[in-house]
């Protein structure tokens, strides 16, 4: 009887962790994998501060209740605190449970690493009596980078041969993905809306500026160049381009895994559609189009003709100074003004400016170049291109006087000479330090800021003018 409790209580005993273990058991979500495959609209909103917002929908049939969705394609360079993932049109088919971030890539030495103390199969062929045999060993692994293998008898480093592997670990991912986990409540088709931001793409705007040889006119091209280095191929996504300078905070760095809870002449059909946005403007480009990773691609932004300009020669020099007896050149500048009188009209993102002329062969040339700011409707554009070569200036200081402690008077005198074959206008800055006037002059001069007084010195072919001055300074 004794017997028979002792065994009816080690049944009992032998029982409970097969109870528990079978009461604490829960089935494993289901997992799906969704690819561009299923992508049935993209955009991208790019920025000129190096990152960009991909907005993306991808239909999917899911079961209801739990599940592993595995949304893949996304790029390298996600900023996964950013990522937002709802059912279209606003439903509420599903609830976020979980959220993971997976960019640790298949590759040779992620794979490697996964099988660091274990052993692997090298094999290799060697020529034996005018025919290749194949050698088979087998290894333990101690090291990755470079590979150091314990293969028994000896230990090698960087062995010859190609690997074998038994398998490919889980949670080695072909291609970034995020990894979602669903309560799904809808069996049917739906729709995701998933966005996010990306850092390793931007634009920026490049200009050719071809002059008209004889007139004060140009045509001018607007391209927009945009660089994807973001580590993901966005496959004919309707792109939009923001234009100024939008403040971010600075992203977190990434651990290997991270997860977190839930005008005229311009064609019409070519031309962006551009509007306010904030404090900024938005560009949409008028057809969708395909930016590769490692790309960089260019669209037509503007194309507008006989744009009317201004050219200047400017030159500055402190009003206390001497040049020594070295002449110094004018710059030359282009101006114009951004209106719709002009030709243009339009908001004129930041960029490069390239100015072309042609020759008297008819063979274009570059005469300069400057950077612009981004331009609003209606604003002056000024692009210095260089130096003028026949218009030139010489300083000399004649005579420095001290008045006081504090006060000192300065006369100079600047020769301006225009070894051009047509008469110019030239613009002479004389900048000032601290508290200082212009007290006699031989060419009326006006005072533009705290710091310059300027001259409009006319000048015909061959001409040289001088002028005199003489300033009183107070430090």
């Amino acid at each position: 009887m004794a017997t028979r409790k002792m065994m009816a209580g080690l049944a009992f005993c032998s029982a409970i962790p097969l109870l528990l273990a079978v009461a604490g058991a829960q089935a494993e979500p289901k997992i799906f994998a969704l690819g561009q495959d299923a992508t049935e609209s993209l955009a991208l909103t790019v920025y000129n501060n190096n990152f960009a917002v991909v907005r993306e929908q991808r239909k999917v049939v899911l079961p209801p209740g739990e599940v592993e969705l595995e949304y893949q394609n996304v790029a390298t360079q996600i900023e996964p605190e950013s990522v937002s993932v709802t059912a279209a049109n606003g439903g509420r088919a599903f609830e976020v449970l979980e959220q993971n971030y997976r960019f640790d890539l298949l590759n040779r030495e992620t794979l490697l690493n996964r099988y660091l103390n274990r052993k692997l199969k090298y094999s290799r062929s060697i020529l034996k009596d005018d025919s290749y045999e194949k050698i088979l060993r087998e290894g333990k692994l101690l090291a990755t980078n470079p590979e150091i293998v314990d293969f028994g008898d000896e230990i090698e480093i960087a062995p010859e041969g190609i690997i074998t592997l038994a398998y490919v670990p889980e949670e080695l991912k072909s291609v970034p993905s995020l990894v979602w986990l669903l309560d799904n409540r809808q069996q049917n088709e739906q729709q995701l809306d998933v966005s996010y931001v990306t850092g390793g793409i931007s634009w920026h705007a490049d200009y050719n500026l071809v002059l008209d040889p004889g007139t004060e006119r140009f045509d001018l091209t607007g391209w927009v160049t945009v660089s994807n280095q973001s580590g993901a191929r966005y496959a004919d996504a309707q792109l939009k381009l923001v234009a100024g300078d939008v403040n971010r905070v600075q992203p977190p760095v990434l651990s290997d895994r991270m997860e977190m809870m839930s005008m005229r002449n311009v064609s019409a059909r070519s031309k962006p559609r551009e509007e306010a946005f904030f404090e900024y403007h938005l560009y949409t480009m008028p057809r969708k189009t395909t930016v590769a990773n490692n790309e960089t691609k260019q669209l037509r932004l503007l194309e507008a003709e006989k744009v009317g300009f201004e050219r200047s020669y400017e030159l500055s020099l402190n009003m206390t100074g001497d040049t020594g007896g070295e002449p110094q050149n004018f710059d030359v500048s282009l101006s114009f003004n951004n209106s719709s009188r002009n030709g243009l009209g339009m908001p004129l993102p930041a960029g490069k400016v390239r100015v072309y002329q042609q020759d008297s062969d008819g063979v274009r040339q570059l005469a300069g170049e400057d950077s612009i700011r981004h331009i609003p409707v209606d604003e002056e554009v000024k692009l210095t291109l260089g130096k003028a070569f026949d218009v030139i200036a010489e300083q000399k200081q004649l005579e420095q006087r001290r008045v006081s402690d504090r006060v000192s008077e300065y006369r100079g005198r600047v020769s301006v000479r225009n070894r051009k074959t047509e008469a110019i206008e030239v613009l002479l800055n004389l900048k000032g330090y601290g508290d200082w006037e212009i007290i006699e002059e031989s060419f009326p001069g006006s005072k533009q800021d705290a710091g310059t007084q300027q001259y409009r010195v006319p000048l015909q072919a061959g001409e040289e003018q001088q002028l005199t001055y003489r300033a009183r300074i107070v430090r």
